[in-house]
């Protein structure tokens, strides 16, 4: 069920239904949106005063007996044992970042992979990664558990793409140190809302690639490593940053770590839920011309299919199991309702929101 409200009574977490059009008649909102802070910032400055939302309440009952795909996870003898070892090597960075930055001391490889192998050791099949990173709590830290989370993605992808044992190792370091700038920037900026940065803010955090460059190349390291922490904001168009270059010139260990970077930066919410649909949606749209072909292709086929199984909350308000991904459309897959079945990719104005 569809109903119009007044911009003033729009809550977050609610979902709007239909495309929400500027003046123009170009599309400001996608149908499908689940609303947040930026959603009701874009109406307000847009002069957008009602819009039509998915009427949830019959399927919310519904769902208040059901456990979420999240404490399913959560309960599982699987999850707690990567979440012990994660938390143990999110301690282990911690330390080792504080070492590296703090105390100059030499960065220890060694240590530094065997702690991410015990997380990845507890882990049977790529699902189960997945899934972990979907059921994990927010750390107190969010740029260790983001370094460690691109660490572990940027592994699983640079094994997909089948790299040698030592290049997924070089790989996984550039996953973890690639915002190691980061450290060197004013902690009253790094703690501001995005809501709160000013211009010059903007333009300071971008310098954190450059920071963390010439600061890797001082080690010991393999040189793409430094090179990922300066280029992983690059696009293969030449629309990123520092350097706006474009797809020859951008190394292949940032070409991965940006993928995994902008995969774990926008599906990560506060209370640690992952939704990677919509990301997947954007990828599929946009990914293309920002991201290497090779690499995004086979990232989004191998995120698609560890979420075979799970269920999710469509834009029309039924809840659905995932049964088959469409390899030509892989944010669409086709699921089962009830007794029904229902291709995403041939019901368009359906979307999926969330899992449940």
């Amino acid at each position: 069920m569809k109903r119009l409200i007044k911009r003033k009574d729009l809550k977050e977490n609610m979902i709007i239904y239909g495309d929400v059009l500027t003046i123009y008649g170009s599309i400001l909102v996608n149908s499908g949106t689940v609303v947040d802070k930026r959603v009701l910032k874009l109406l307000e400055n847009n002069n957008i005063y009602e819009v039509r939302i998915l009427d949830t309440s019959k399927e919310d009952k519904r769902l208040e007996g059901l456990e979420t795909h999240l404490k399913e996870i959560r309960k599982t003898t699987k999850f707690k044992e990567i979440n012990h070892k994660y938390t143990l090597c999110y301690s282990n960075i911690q330390g080792q970042f504080n070492d590296v930055i703090d105390r100059d001391k030499k960065v220890n490889k060694e240590e530094i992979i065997s702690g991410i192998n015990t997380v990845l050791h507890k882990v049977d099949n790529t699902n189960d990664l997945f899934d972990a990173l979907y059921g994990m709590q927010l750390k107190q830290n969010r740029l260790y558990m983001h370094s460690l989370n691109t660490a572990l993605i940027s592994n699983i992808l640079a094994k997909w793409l089948k790299f040698s044992e030592k290049e997924i190792n070089d790989i996984t370091l550039a996953g973890l140190f690639h915002d190691i700038g980061m450290l060197m920037m004013p902690e009253e900026v790094l703690q501001k809302s995005e809501d709160e940065l000013t211009k010059e803010d903007k333009e300071l955090l971008q310098k954190h690639t450059i920071y963390g460059y010439r600061y890797l190349m001082k080690r010991e390291l393999n040189r793409q490593i430094g090179l990922t922490a300066l280029t992983h904001h690059e696009k293969i168009d030449g629309s990123g940053y520092p350097l706006q270059i474009m797809s020859p010139t951008i190394c292949t260990y940032s070409k991965i770590v940006s993928i995994a970077d902008a995969y774990d930066e926008l599906t990560l919410t506060e209370d640690g839920a992952r939704n990677p649909f919509s990301l997947i949606r954007e990828f599929e749209k946009n990914g293309m011309s920002k991201y290497d072909p090779q690499y995004i292709m086979v990232f989004l086929a191998g995120i698609m299919d560890t979420c075979i199984g799970c269920d999710v909350l469509l834009s029309n308000g039924r809840v659905g199991r995932i049964i088959y991904i469409n390899k030509s459309d892989l944010s669409r897959p086709t699921l089962k309702c009830g007794e029904d079945f229902i291709n995403l990719s041939e019901e368009k104005e359906i979307q999926i929101i969330k899992f449940v």
